[in-house]
């Protein structure tokens, strides 16, 4: 198995010796534009000089009358109709140019070093980086053919766009960014003239400075897969993802001068003939991002053209407390949020949190500090900010007392059911506020990390999802439309159980011959799915009734604390309840 602790550390030294191939190159057009300069202006100074001392030679031997040219009355209108035709054409001829915007490695501030919670995948790209800069000795002395292109997939914030710029600032080329849809022209054939100019700017510029790196972002609008015309391809799509396939693959091919010196060269006889130099070819590699992979055409994804497929998931809890020692060393904050144990709380509270979604829950935090007139955020700042990003601004809404009881039974019933089965999940917080559209929140969160869920946890989740209905039921006589979406989730989770994970006696994969994202439709639509099913949510309602019955008192005492202040922190909520597990109820049939 390969240790990827010591491949990471191992990243750092690049395996072959400085100057760069790339810098090599560069240094090598500079000198050869010199004497192209050199060259032209020479012959031009000298033809400037002989003309000058020509005309002033002539000009004392003879003088010439001079004309005198009247005004014309159709100067101006001529001017403003050449003006007119300018300005209608102009944009026309300039729906082909690339639409990139071009970054030199001195306009961009961010290095490997600004990238964190993302090691495997930065040492995975100093290598391909290294095969970029080093790419003519890799081929001359080890037989190998360097990255052509490399593929960025994963959820959106995950560090792609951050990452594809380290990656020109430690290779110091140009950078060339892109979005695909600025690709995209209302004239047919526009987006390839588009695509065409830009790699052709990316080779330009890989043979002036030795290397250029090329980044299109949200790639998948522009290489989708095609397909046949009946399911809705359009000719102009395939034109677009066949031009991508073209130019991805002709980084090869002559220049135009090139091709015309090799013209010329079969008209000169075969022994006056100098032997054709090897055909350059620019070294140019190209950085795509997607959300969707695999949308993409397998033509553009196979090796050659994007010889990489680099995935970036969301961090990990290690990698989110790296992620949060960052963007709390750029903003104030106070004291409590330097201890250890808090920045693990946060970290804990932030699972399924992207680094884009992070360092926008501080900046939210720091808006909530201005709030108060502070000019530092607190770790209760964040603990507000958390609840108003993943569940909204609350509100207070005037509610009927006999409304208000209900959505305090209602959340209080979650919480207690979270306390009691729910063994590996605490209660961050509960509330009768109104946030977004729901009318109340109880928000519970893993203990530790989990990356699978096992059967019995999956079940306990059904049960905390039961628990606001039974708790109205047994305390009320009654429940409330309130409960539709815990229903919903009861309902999602136990489909799963059923058709996709074979938990409860169905092994056949319901997933893999119906809608793979679709588990409650492929569920309902098979006879014995549905059954089983329907028997595995009764289960839960009954065992959460009896759950319920039995920790009633400390339903109506939570629900009587939020009915008083509305919202329960972790602390709060715990001095309510008994210190220790919660008693455990063996609800098997005898």
């Amino acid at each position: 198995m390969v240790n990827v602790t010591r491949t990471i550390q191992e990243a750092g030294p690049w395996l072959f010796v400085p100057p760069t191939d790339v810098d090599i190159t560069h240094k090598r057009w500079r000198r050869r534009r010199s004497l192209i300069w050199l060259g032209i202006l020479v012959p031009v100074a000298l033809l400037s000089l002989a003309r000058l001392g020509t005309y002033l030679w002539f000009d004392n031997l003879i003088s010439f009358p001079s004309i005198h040219i009247g005004s014309s009355p159709y100067l101006i209108p001529a001017l403003l109709i050449i003006v007119l035709i300018l300005v209608m054409l102009l944009p026309t001829l300039a729906l082909g140019r690339s639409p990139h915007v071009r970054f030199d490695p001195s306009d961009i501030s961010v290095d490997f070093g600004s990238v964190k919670g993302l090691a495997p995948e930065v040492a995975e790209i100093k290598k391909t980086l290294e095969l970029f800069m080093y790419r003519d000795r890799f081929g001359s002395e080890m037989g190998g053919q360097a990255r052509r292109g490399v593929l960025f997939e994963g959820p959106p914030g995950t560090g792609k766009t951050m990452m594809a710029k380290a990656m020109a600032k430690e290779a110091g080329v140009p950078f060339l960014y892109a979005s695909a849809s600025s690709f995209q022209a209302m004239y047919y054939g526009q987006t390839n003239r588009k695509i065409r100019a830009y790699f052709k700017s990316l080779r330009t510029l890989a043979t002036r400075y030795g290397g250029a790196i090329g980044f299109i972002d949200e790639f998948d609008a522009i290489g989708a897969a095609r397909r046949g015309l009946g399911s809705g391809s359009t000719e102009g799509v395939t034109g677009v993802v066949s031009e991508l396939l073209v130019q991805m693959q002709s980084f090869e091919i002559p220049s135009r001068f090139a091709r015309w010196r090799a013209s010329i060269g079969r008209g000169i006889p075969l022994l006056a003939r100098r032997s054709p130099k090897a055909t350059y070819v620019p070294n140019v590699l190209m950085v795509a991002a997607t959300n969707r992979a695999s949308d993409l055409d397998p033509a553009l994804v196979r090796p050659g053209r994007f010889d990489r497929i680099i995935s970036f998931g969301l961090p990990s809890r290690s990698e989110r407390m790296e992620l949060i020692d960052f963007f709390l060393t750029s903003r104030s904050h106070d004291y409590d949020l330097d201890v250890e144990l808090n920045r693990e709380r946060i970290a804990a509270k932030t699972s399924g949190y992207s680094p884009a979604m992070l360092e926008r829950l501080f900046d939210e935090a720091l808006v909530v500090a201005t709030r108060y007139g502070i000019s530092v955020m607190r770790y209760s700042h964040i603990e507000e900010a958390l609840l108003t990003v993943s569940i909204g601004i609350a509100r207070v809404e005037p509610y009927p007392t006999s409304q208000r009881v209900a959505i305090a039974t209602h959340e209080a019933g979650h919480a207690i059911m979270t306390w009691a089965c729910g063994k590996n999940r605490t209660v961050e917080m509960v509330s009768i506020l109104k946030r977004g559209p729901a009318l109340g929140a109880t928000l519970h969160d893993g203990i530790e990390e989990s990356f699978v869920e096992t059967r019995s946890e999956l079940h306990a989740m059904m049960k905390i999802s039961f628990g606001g209905m039974v708790a109205e039921e047994v305390l009320l006589g009654e429940s409330s439309s309130g409960a539709s979406g815990d229903l919903i989730n009861a309902t999602q989770i136990g489909a799963r159980c059923v058709g996709t994970y074979g938990m409860e006696g169905l092994f056949l994969s319901l997933a893999s011959t119906g809608r793979p994202n679709d588990d409650v439709a492929n569920v309902v639509n098979d006879a014995k799915a549905r059954d089983l099913l329907e028997d595995l949510l009764e289960k839960m309602y009954a065992e959460t009734v009896a759950i319920i019955k039995v920790h009633r008192d400390l339903v109506s005492k939570v629900a009587d604390e939020l009915l008083l202040h509305e919202e329960l922190t972790k602390e709060q909520l715990y001095e309510l309840l008994p210190q220790g597990d919660a008693e455990v109820l063996d609800l098997r049939e005898s």
